[in-house]
């Protein structure tokens, strides 16, 4: 029969042990995180029914089937866990992983974003689909690293001008209104056709326009439907454009030693893989919009191919130079925008 004494561990065995429960606890955290899955969490802020966040899931599905679960994207909408302009700041703080981001919100940190809302640049959705192999890229690129984020993928957003009172359809028409514009270049051309400028944000657009403080508002299609501006404008412009927003997907610096290279290089992957859905998906919405806010009793004028060209030739007239004289690489910026890799 086994003495009881003998199981009881020795002095030197007590002193040894909580060494071997250690290496062993070691272990087991070791081999749980080699085989946990990684989470990431992407803000925006946008409404669920927004195209932007249809875009944010739809490259959270697309990281998930591309890294086998093994990577999860929540999704934190409607300023949730950050208010909007605050997101950059959230993601250098490690707070947030991922955010759809406006360029043009970075011009205060880098003059050279606000070439993501100049006019006469872009003329759909899919024209920004080649700046990923033009030197405008690289160029876009180190700037937003500068500010302590990677930029992963963008999108356009197109934009129009919607009034109160007589239509728009030429940048003279633009004469006497108060309005408010897509960021400082627009600005600039709508001030130089004679418009009065009224900086407001976008959440105050329905009020100002109800109340006659704007009479004219140039902004993103996705803007006029998320904000009900179809109960106080009476004109819209559709049709063909000549300015679009450009919304970056930017990253934290660290997610690549968070997640490992070969996971990072998915995500990054799924991003760039998401921005031809995501351009004709606008080109879909801006068209259905235009067709809600008519059968809701806004007159829709669709403009002409000539009607287009005059208001790219008044921007290249009026933003540009504004452009080019504000943001010290301006000028190299367009010509990259049209130099291949």
């Amino acid at each position: 029969m086994t003495n009881i004494k003998q199981l009881r561990p020795t002095a030197t065995q007590w002193q040894k042990m909580p060494t071997h429960l250690g290496a062993l606890c070691i272990g087991v955290l070791l081999s749980t995180s080699a085989i946990a899955d990684e989470v990431l969490r992407f803000s925006h802020s946008y409404t669920e029914n927004d195209a932007r966040h249809e875009w944010a899931q739809f490259i959270a599905d697309n990281v998930s089937e591309k890294t086998d679960g093994q990577v999860t994207i929540n999704i934190f909408p409607n300023q949730e866990i950050s208010r909007a302009q605050a997101q950059h700041s959230a993601l250098r703080q490690g707070r947030i992983d991922l955010t759809i981001y406006p360029l043009p919100w970075l011009a205060g940190m880098i003059p050279l974003a606000e070439i993501g809302a100049l006019p006469g640049l872009v003329t759909a959705p899919t024209d920004g689909l080649v700046w990923r192999d033009r030197a405008i890229w690289p160029m876009l690129t180190e700037a937003v690293e500068s500010t302590g984020a990677i930029l992963a993928g963008s999108g356009w957003a197109m934009a129009t001008i919607g009034s109160t009172g007589e239509a728009v359809i030429l940048p003279k028409d633009v004469d006497g209104l108060r309005m408010r514009g897509l960021g400082a270049a627009s600005e600039q051309m709508l001030n130089s056709n004679g418009a009065t400028i009224t900086s407001l944000p976008a959440s105050e657009l329905y009020q100002a326009l109800q109340t006659g403080v704007l009479t004219g508002v140039l902004t993103q299609f996705a803007s006029f439907e998320g904000y009900n501006l179809e109960e106080v404008i009476e004109h819209l412009q559709v049709g063909p454009g000549y300015i679009g927003g450009m919304h970056t997907i930017l990253l934290s610096t660290d997610m690549e030693q968070q997640i490992g290279s070969e996971h990072f290089d998915l995500v990054m992957e799924a991003i760039q893989e998401s921005e031809v859905w995501f351009a004709e998906k606008m080109i879909e919405d801006s068209q259905r919009i235009a067709e809600e806010f008519e059968s809701a009793g806004v007159q829709v004028h669709e403009l002409s191919d000539e009607e287009v060209a005059a208001w790219v030739s008044n921007a290249r007239d009026t933003a540009w130079p504004y452009f080019i004289e504000r943001v010290p690489e301006g000028k190299a910026a367009l010509e990259a925008v049209e130099t291949p890799l």
